[in-house]
C-alpha cells in the first residue's frame, strides 16, 4: 500500500504544486492519476519515488515511510508510466 497523508509541494519561489494531497493506493492494482496540466500529477509521482522530497506530510509504502528508505533502492523497486 502506498499512502499519502496531507502531501504539500512547494518550491522555494513559492510556487505550491501540491496541496495537502491525501490518498491510499492499494497494492496490486492498476491506478490512474487524472487532472489538468499543472495540476501536480507529476510532482506527486517525483515525491513518491523521492526524485523531489514534500515540503510536509508523509509517504508511507507498506507503512515505512519513504524518507527513512535509500532513493536509490527506493526507485529501483517503483515503476510507472
Amino acid at each position: 500500500m502506498i499512502e499519502l497523508t496531507g502531501v504539500t509541494k512547494r518550491y522555494p519561489d513559492g510556487t505550491v504544486a501540491v496541496d495537502d494531497f491525501s490518498a491510499q493506493f492499494p497494492p496490486h492494482r492498476t491506478t490512474v492519476l487524472l487532472g489538468s496540466s499543472g495540476s501536480g500529477k507529476t510532482t506527486i509521482l517525483r515525491m513518491v519515488n523521492r526524485m523531489v522530497d514534500p515540503t510536509s506530510g508523509t509517504i508511507t509504502i507498506d507503512g515505512t515511510d519513504i524518507a527513512t528508505r535509500d532513493p536509490v533502492r527506493l526507485r529501483r523497486s517503483i515503476g510507472y508510466v
